[in-house]
């Protein structure tokens, strides 16, 4: 819950210390000038949780029908790994953790949120497949401020082809999927 309880510290001088702390950081460089990479390597629990992951999450893009959530999940596969990675430099810079070795908690920290990403795309394909939008519907909808009244609704609908009426039975269908009524007369896409 929020809490209208004050911090017992000066947040921007905390984040401002974090963020100092990593762009501090040294970074070797060759004859060129270029920066050399370091390699932070996992921890032996850290890479089996990491694989273990994997290996479900491809366990279920092999069973998965919807190749675009398929790439999707590839993607996440790479991702988590720059997760982990960020994940254990912050922690680094709060003083919470080293910065030499990935661990468990840093792993385990990534893979929520690969999994809230996950999560999160298939609920939008769940919501595209459903609203199996046309490509009037589709350019509407994109032409469509966050924010919008009736009229102007009506007048991007009447842009793109679309009868009055048409655009207001769409607009009533797709309440609570595609938009939000935020008082008369007054929508928000969501």
């Amino acid at each position: 819950r929020w809490s209208m309880k004050q911090p017992t510290f000066d947040v921007a001088a905390e984040w401002q210390r974090i963020l100092s702390r990593l762009m501090e950081l040294e970074c070797a460089v060759d004859q060129n000038n270029d920066i050399m990479p370091v390699s932070i390597p996992f921890s032996d629990e850290a890479m089996s949780r990491l694989f273990e992951w994997q290996h479900k999450l491809s366990d279920i893009c092999d069973c998965e029908p919807n190749e675009t959530l398929v790439g999707i999940y590839c993607k996440l596969q790479i991702y988590a790994i720059r997760f982990c990675l960020i994940i254990q430099m912050a922690r680094w810079a709060c003083n919470d953790a080293g910065k030499d070795m990935i661990d468990l908690i840093s792993v385990e920290r990534a893979i929520s949120l690969a999994e809230y990403f996950k999560e999160s795309a298939v609920k939008v394909q769940t919501i595209l497949k459903e609203l199996s939008l046309t490509a009037q519907q589709l350019a509407i909808v994109s032409a469509l401020p966050q924010e919008f009244e009736t009229g102007g609704g009506i007048a991007v609908a009447m842009e793109n082809g679309m009868a009055e009426r048409t655009f207001m039975e769409f607009l009533k269908n797709n309440l609570g999927k595609l938009f939000q009524k935020s008082s008369h007369g007054k929508y928000i896409k969501l």
